[in-house]
């Protein structure tokens, strides 16, 4: 049943192969030229599928005042407090 349902899933555009999951992190790791504040990831239909290529990285997703509110509601929200 397992193989049959995992056969399914491969006919959908929202799952790929483990190289192709892979291959955005090892791109990242390994490449010489990329922006290292940069944001890369998938280009297709709606930025969920196709080839791996740099996104537009909106202001707020580097505001440190942002991330430190969303920090602490994740916690607040998930009971789980990390002493970081």
């Amino acid at each position: 049943m397992m193989k049959f349902i995992f056969n399914l899933m491969k006919l959908s555009p929202l799952t790929q192969s483990a190289e192709k999951g892979a291959y955005p992190q090892l791109m990242c790791a390994t490449e010489p030229n990329l922006d290292q504040s940069g944001f890369y990831g998938p280009t297709g239909r709606n930025f969920w599928t196709g080839p791996v290529g740099a996104h537009k990285l909106e202001p707020h997703a580097k505001d440190k005042a942002v991330a430190y509110r969303l920090w602490e509601l994740s916690e607040k929200e998930t009971g789980v407090k990390w002493n970081i």
